[in-house]
């Protein structure tokens, strides 16, 4: 049985003299410990299927559940990190870390202890006393990655975390992410536009197509781990997508025309 299960996912949002269709009939499955990229343009629905998966949205038809249980709010065994990493700049590395694990009923001490663990998982130890503001970019996320972690999710819904970062950041977060992952058995959904960073990534590549969204190919990424980003075999993948996005980007242009 699969631990993720989408079926006949539909999405519409209201509008003042019409309705938008956003999601149209989307249908996967992912298996425990899986890492999945949802990759397309801008407006072709993949925050969307995020949002719906980790409970802040309703879908307007069709089913999702999680280890075999209906979605239907948010809960901390799915935990979603954002682009803008969401500190609190009034508190410190630590206290925003211990941020999650208030609602868990622990006593002070172990809350601290279970902190300080997550924070050095994400090589930010001797940092729990400095603020937000005077962190770097890169040291922000980590921060944020600790806070989802230190509540033990089963899995992360990630959504463009590293898009705003410089590439040698970009690059050494994505193998921290992998490198976490795979010790913690977590399973992944991660929203990107970034075809390189998807090959790199995922364990399968979910395409995704616009007007309404769904997925429109799914490219299992048999490259063995660890991978290189410039191998025959990533850049083999990276030109097949490419050319898929440029096809799905063509027939998008017509269709407005």
């Amino acid at each position: 049985m699969a631990y993720i299960k989408v079926e006949h996912l539909k999405k519409d949002f209201p509008m003042k003299d019409s309705v938008q269709h956003v999601l149209g009939d989307v249908n996967f499955e992912i298996e425990k410990g899986e890492f999945i990229c949802l990759l397309g343009f801008s407006g072709c629905g993949k925050s969307t299927i995020l949002n719906i998966l980790a409970g802040f949205e309703k879908p307007t038809e069709g089913t999702v559940t999680i280890g075999g249980e209906p979605v239907t709010a948010p809960s901390p065994r799915y935990i979603t990190i954002f682009q803008h990493y969401g500190l609190l700049p009034w508190k410190n590395v630590l206290k925003n870390v211990e941020l999650g694990l208030e609602t868990l009923h622990l006593k002070e001490y172990e809350r601290k202890e279970m902190a300080r663990k997550y924070i050095e998982l994400v090589g930010l130890k001797g940092f729990e006393d400095q603020f937000p503001m005077q962190l770097s970019g890169g040291q922000q996320q980590r921060v944020a990655i600790a806070r989802g972690l230190a509540v033990n999710p089963e899995c992360l819904f990630m959504d463009e975390p590293f898009g705003a970062l410089d590439p040698i950041i970009r690059n050494k977060l994505q193998d921290d992410l992998l490198s976490i992952v795979k010790e913690q058995n977590k399973t992944v959904v991660f929203v990107t536009h970034d075809i390189e960073e998807a090959v790199y990534l995922a364990d399968r590549v979910f395409v995704m197509k616009s007007s309404p969204g769904h997925i429109e190919k799914i490219y299992d990424i048999r490259i063995p781990r660890p991978r290189g980003r410039n191998t025959p075999a990533t850049l083999q993948y990276r030109k097949k997508i490419y050319e898929k996005l440029y096809s799905i980007q063509e027939e998008q242009v017509e269709y407005i025309i």
